[in-house]
């Protein structure tokens, strides 16, 4: 299984002392403590409204990561940010299959589907500027044609994936793995082509009556919000959240094919098991483009879903807009609003953010809703549904403060199942 790391950076000594006896505080600076967000409802089962949050479980969390390197990933790591008790990183394996150096948690990594609540936001501060309304017609923002004038989807419907419309991303990768990887890997994407894949195929179902995930809504999400502008998505995207926020490890890169700066490998299992992995490091991400294609660190999201809950990225209405959610699976325990994917955990805790998964990485990163507690997990493996439902389970100990029971675990496989089909 690889050798596990731990690492606590305390904001006090005697706090850390208190969560986890004998462990080792450093200087890494923190930011401060954020105040409670006052835009979302008091719920009184929350473990955050009623001030019971507990610490978060090392050893749960080693233990949730050991069964992700179990599960084939050959690195993964967790790092979570407490406003009280500092950060805390565990790793387990390697970042580099090659040269066999160990996952580094401060490294930068493709974060796939985490891209979208960046475009969400995009959107919603057009809509805190007048210039959207997200229950208008899409295609009154998009460049003329994307859209066929008959096809009644609104910005919300894109926004909560309730369009109807199909995702092109299947069609370019056809159930397969490494050969479809291979090749759209070095192509570059032109965003209105990958829609009209999705056109071609017609609606799914009705727009609004109902949940299906799709990378087409972010990618014409992205059209819309450079049609509105009149500026480039990169332009949009530095200039209204990664500088504001200084986000250094935050970039977008399309359609360079790198990953500048400390980086685990990004690694995908091959079509025939016997063959091992390939390194899917380098590619350019146009197939994904604003659905997926941002480069950050774990580092850099606590601090991007800090101040999204505190209301540092859009006006207190829309905010409350954004976090209110709808189920997406039978037990309610996942649900989706406006870009943002809400988890209801064993201990009753909701927690708000998204998960990633691009060719050679896998990522869950969520922040409790008060902003007091953030947490990403990575694994450099992709297309293994194990491995995805290992960071899910981290969740609970992160969170929680306890491993998940095994009924719990046996739950999130079914609930992953029912919300990513394609993963079974």
């Amino acid at each position: 299984m690889g050798r596990a790391h731990r690492r606590w950076i305390a904001l006090v000594g005697a706090l850390v002392a208190g969560f986890a006896p004998g462990l080792v505080a450093t200087g890494e600076p923190l930011a401060a403590a954020q105040p409670a967000n006052p835009t979302r409802p008091v719920n009184p089962t929350d473990p955050a409204d009623k001030g019971t949050r507990p610490p978060p479980d090392p050893a749960g969390i080693r233990q949730a990561l050991g069964e992700v390197r179990k599960a084939g990933a050959p690195g993964v790591f967790a790092r979570v940010e407490d406003a009280h008790a500092g950060v805390l990183t565990e790793e387990i394996g390697v970042g580099n299959r090659s040269n066999r150096a160990r996952i580094d948690p401060s490294g930068r990594f493709r974060i796939g589907s985490v891209t979208k609540t960046f475009t969400a936001v995009l959107v919603l501060q057009l809509v805190d500027e007048g210039k959207v309304k997200l229950d208008e017609p899409a295609r009154a923002h998009l460049p003329a044609g994307v859209l066929p004038s008959n096809w009644p989807i609104t910005v919300r419907h894109l926004l909560t994936h309730r369009s109807g419309l199909s995702d092109y991303s299947r069609v370019l990768l056809k159930g397969e793995t490494v050969r479809a990887f291979q090749r759209i890997r070095y192509r570059r994407f032109d965003p209105k082509d990958l829609v009209a894949i999705a056109v071609k195929r017609g609606l799914r179902s009705k727009p609004g009556s109902a949940y299906q995930y799709s990378n087409t809504n972010y990618v014409l999400l992205g059209l819309l919000v450079e049609n509105v502008t009149g500026k480039p998505f990169r332009d949009l995207v530095y200039e209204r959240i990664i500088e504001p926020l200084d986000l250094r490890e935050t970039s977008w890169v399309v359609p360079e094919t790198t990953i500048e700066g400390e980086h685990p490998e990004g690694y995908l299992p091959h079509d025939r098991k016997k063959r091992g992995m390939i390194n899917a490091t380098e590619q350019t991400a146009s197939w994904i483009w604003s659905a997926g294609a941002l480069i950050s660190s774990a580092a850099d999201l606590a601090r991007y879903l800090r101040a999204l809950v505190a209301g540092e990225l859009v006006e207190p209405e829309t905010l409350r807009e954004m976090l209110s959610t709808q189920p997406v699976t039978p037990d309610g325990k996942i649900r989706y609003g406006l870009g943002l994917r809400e988890l209801v955990l064993s201990c009753g805790e909701a927690v708000v953010g998204h998960d990633g998964v691009v060719q050679g990485y896998q990522n869950s990163s969520y922040t409790s809703k008060d902003g007091q507690r953030q947490v990403t997990i990575m694994a450099n493996a992709s297309n293994n549904s194990a491995v995805y439902t290992g960071l899910r389970r981290t969740l609970e100990p992160v969170f929680c403060g306890r491993p998940a029971s095994l009924a719990n675990q046996e739950a999130v496989v079914q609930e992953v199942l029912d919300e990513d089909p394609h993963l079974r």
